[in-house]
């Protein structure tokens, strides 16, 4: 049963010895540990773990890393994988799955197995599976306006022009910019509306209202170029809740989270007025990151072989498309992954859409090449949000552990 948990009024701490609050929680010095305890400063819908998880199956033989050697970003030179995880992806956790057994689960930068880690963006991938359930259950069309299922937003002639499908391709045409390392860019105003940091004097209070002031014009027709935006998988969470009638935070737990046997209760954080923020703010242990992302992997199916999301949904996001490939190459991320798309939320690194892949600022991913039946997922707690260092980190350590395995 899903409880909320709610803050201190006033002062919200994470740890008060440390000086770590709410105004300064992802100051990199205290990212170990503000990234284990976004429930200290947000309103959180705690999603409860059923009474039997599914065990893991772990190989006979793991994967010793100590053996293996990585390319060092943007040098010819290698590094360990210790050096690799710790110097340069600042890494809290990382699970290694192969043909559905564990090869390789590790713990470093202080985190413990028990422990929540926020997941971040890779929070999209994973809360944005209930609109295959809902488009499955002839509850949403996706061809449809959003605002169809979106009364607050209905009003809005730009939003009116949307479909869902739009939404969950990130094509919205809005106008709207995510640059982290502008001080001034208009993300920054909505972490702030939404929850992330104390919020100013005189400005927009929760997702709506943001969303009403700042994100209501148009640039571009929807569907011709991908621009990552946050704010929409949130507008996408409020769809799932208008088309069954329940919270995302139940939807979650009886749709998702019961049937993939998970171990621990997870986080999900809510902005002031309760919207859920399915854009980022998912909190889980590493093995039920691990379970749920393998629904990814397994055509929707859970480790034990049974149908949690539909096939169909997942089947999409790796069927290779035209106007997605052009409408990549028209966006700010064209230049990572050259042969990429993306759709359903989900990252497609290749023309082939033979990997996939869920990405979150300061080093968190889920990777998963189809054709090896490889996953990993990580937790990091890299200084900055994005840079080249990182990116390039992943890629290597992805690239290594490839050729590890058997197709």
């Amino acid at each position: 049963m899903v409880t909320l948990a709610q803050p201190p009024i006033g002062e919200r701490v994470i740890n008060e010895a440390l000086g770590i609050g709410w105004a300064n929680w992802d100051s990199p010095a205290h990212l170990a540990y503000s990234q284990r305890a976004m429930s200290a400063f947000w309103p959180t819908a705690v999603i409860a773990a059923p009474a039997q998880p599914q065990l893991l199956n772990y190989a006979s033989s793991g994967l010793d890393l100590a053996q293996l050697v990585f390319t060092e970003p943007g040098t010819s030179r290698r590094l360990t994988a210790d050096q690799m995880l710790n110097r340069r992806l600042y890494n809290d956790a990382l699970l290694v799955m192969h043909r559905g057994e564990v090869i390789h689960e590790s713990y470093r930068n202080g985190m413990l197995a028990t422990d929540r880690h926020v997941n971040h963006s890779t929070t999209k991938s994973l809360t944005t599976v209930l609109l295959g359930l809902a488009i499955e259950e002839g509850l949403v069309d996706p061809a449809a306006p959003i605002t169809d299922y979106l009364r607050p937003l209905a009003d809005l002639p730009s939003w009116r022009k949307i479909s869902v499908q739009h939404a969950l391709d990130m094509r919205t045409g809005l106008d709207y910019a995510e640059h982290y390392e502008d001080p001034e860019c208009i993300c920054w105003s909505y972490f702030r509306a939404t929850g992330y940091y104390p919020p100013l004097p005189d400005t927009a209070r929760g997702y709506i209202d943001w969303v009403r002031h700042n994100m209501c014009d148009a640039i571009d027709e929807p569907g011709v170029r991908f621009a990552y935006a946050s704010p929409i998988t949130n507008a996408l969470g409020m769809v799932a809740a208008e088309a069954f009638g329940q919270s995302v935070a139940q939807l979650l737990e009886e749709k998702i989270y019961r049937h993939i046997g998970a171990q621990h209760d997870a986080w999900l954080n809510l902005d002031p007025t309760g919207v859920a923020v399915t854009e980022g703010q998912l909190s889980l242990c590493l093995q039920d990151f691990a379970r749920w992302a393998s629904l990814f992997m397994n055509d929707g199916k859970n480790l034990a072989g049974k149908q949690v999301v539909p096939a169909a949904f997942i089947r999409d996001i790796v069927t290779s498309r035209r106007e997605l490939r052009s409408a990549w190459k028209m966006g700010d991320y064209a230049h990572i992954f050259p042969q990429g798309q993306y759709r359903n939320q989900t990252y497609v690194l290749d023309a082939q859409c033979s990997q996939i892949a869920m990405l979150g600022i300061h080093g968190q991913f889920c990777f998963i090449d189809l054709h090896r039946q490889l996953m990993m997922v990580g937790y990091g707690s890299y200084p900055a949000q994005v840079d080249a260092i990182v990116v390039n980190a992943m890629q290597s350590l992805w690239n290594e552990l490839r050729q590890c395995v058997s197709p």
